[in-house]
């Protein structure tokens, strides 16, 4: 047998000897595994699909969460759309509470652990508005591994798996969502960017080229328009701003396959970030410059300079040989 093909069987040895280590662990799982597995769940009964109103309260304010139809609404913020994902997240973390060690009965102490009105409470309830859950979400253990937790109908304090504050409490970021726009960037037929300085019109042929149509006519560089229908189709905020007063210096217009628009316009830059708003939408967000700079280019950026024609050897020693031809078929003359 070659070397080769002895290497190669080596190879494939060790990788399933790796495969089964993984999978089987001979060596049996470690005591913090097993305690995690083996520990009774807070909640045993409580169901995510039944809850429909989720409310946290933080420092002595209460964000009011409220489920419509598939979609969870900030009700507490005129019912702003949520952080979808987020709310999925504490609803899953509910339903697999795992009590670890029991630290504490005495409610003298439910302080040192942030287990009270220091730390994070969260109520669910469901349509019929029956209590489902009541928790306190404490503060971290000294190991960072784990958090205190406390029912609220008990002077009980366990330890849970996990870093869980920050999945409870958004603190500033909120619980709105900070999507702007999400549809499919390859439904985009047509892009319209307008500022103080130029107003581009950008269009996808039958060709599935680019064509900048204003204020040049020219191919467009694909690079650069994937670049702006990749952040602009998954477009997220980097802050909200509250209040009414905006004025638009630039607009960014996206035209579907089915016709539709996502308009985004935007505000001169102010303390490091521009003012934007969608369409239609009373909500001021906040943009980064950097983030903003992903959508607006200009034509310059945009337009496709035609390739540069190389000439060949041979063409250019041929030019190169006419002159003498032709002088030398004068002379003969």
């Amino acid at each position: 047998m070659k070397i080769k093909q002895i290497l190669i069987l080596l190879g494939v040895l060790i990788v399933l000897g790796a495969v089964i280590l993984i999978v089987d662990n001979p060596w049996g799982k470690d005591e913090r595994t097993k305690k995690v597995e083996s520990a009774k769940k807070l909640f045993p009964s409580f169901d995510p699909d039944v809850v429909t109103k989720i409310e946290i309260t933080v420092d002595s304010t209460t964000t009011i969460l409220a489920k419509s139809g598939s979609q969870w609404l900030v009700e507490s913020m005129d019912n702003y759309p949520a952080d979808q994902q987020g709310v999925k997240d504490i609803l899953e973390k509910v339903s697999e509470f795992k009590v670890l060690d029991l630290i504490s009965k005495n409610p003298d102490k439910q302080s040192n652990f942030e287990v009270d009105s220091s730390g994070v409470e969260t109520e669910f309830w469901d349509s019929g508005n029956k209590v489902l859950a009541h928790v306190f979400i404490g503060k971290t253990t000294s190991s960072f591994l784990d958090s205190y937790i406390r029912k609220a109908d008990s002077d009980e304090v366990y330890t849970a798996k996990g870093y869980l504050k920050s999945t409870f409490d958004k603190g500033t970021r909120t619980w709105k969502s900070r999507k702007i726009f999400e549809f499919n960037k390859g439904d985009v037929t047509a892009l319209t960017m307008k500022s103080e300085v130029e107003e581009i019109e950008l269009q996808l042929d039958s060709e599935g080229k680019w064509q900048m149509l204003k204020p040049i006519v020219s191919l467009a560089k694909k690079s650069e328009i994937d670049q702006i229908l990749n952040s602009l189709s998954t477009f997220e905020t980097d802050d909200f701003i509250d209040g009414d007063d905006f004025e638009s210096t630039s607009t960014i217009t996206a035209t579907l396959n089915d016709g539709s628009q996502r308009i985004l316009m935007t505000a001169d830059e102010d303390g490091g970030k521009h003012p934007a708003k969608r369409d239609g939408k009373k909500q001021i967000f906040a943009l980064y410059k950097y983030n903003r700079d992903k959508l607006f280019k200009s034509s310059e950026d945009l337009k496709e300079e035609p390739p540069v024609v190389e000439e060949s050897e041979g063409n250019s020693e041929k030019d190169n040989n006419n002159p003498t031809q032709e002088s030398e078929g004068n002379e003969e003359k």
